[in-house]
């Protein structure tokens, strides 16, 4: 493995985060983890952050702690990988008209993050 290879990430990428997603194994903290958005090149490139989402909001395991969820996320999940499947995967036009519309930031709730590019 070339650990001083910069090829370019030329594929579409979709980026899920939440503002308490921290690791439970390494040092990856909430801040680090968005990083990553920001290293990538432009070209189809989507990333969403959940306020007060941790690391098991992207599953169906029960929350650490038993702490509620918010049930928007599922549902903001559920409809962002969907466009983006469509969109990258199918080709559909639709799905990345609505991936880059407005639609998902009507979607989104206070302190919720879309970022494309």
């Amino acid at each position: 493995c070339d650990s001083a290879r910069t090829d370019p990430i030329d594929m579409p990428v979709m980026l899920m985060t939440g503002t308490k997603d921290r690791s439970v194994i390494g040092k990856a903290t909430p801040e680090s983890r968005r990083e990553v958005f920001a290293a990538l090149p432009v070209g189809s490139k989507f990333e969403l952050l959940l306020k007060d989402a941790e690391h098991l909001a992207f599953s169906a395991r029960a929350a650490r702690g038993g702490e509620q969820r918010n049930p928007n996320h599922h549902r903001l999940i559920q409809a962002m990988i969907t466009a983006f499947r469509e969109a990258s995967l199918n080709g559909n036009k639709q799905a990345r008209a609505w991936l880059d519309g407005k639609k998902p930031r009507a979607l989104l709730e206070p302190g919720d993050v879309w970022r494309r590019k």
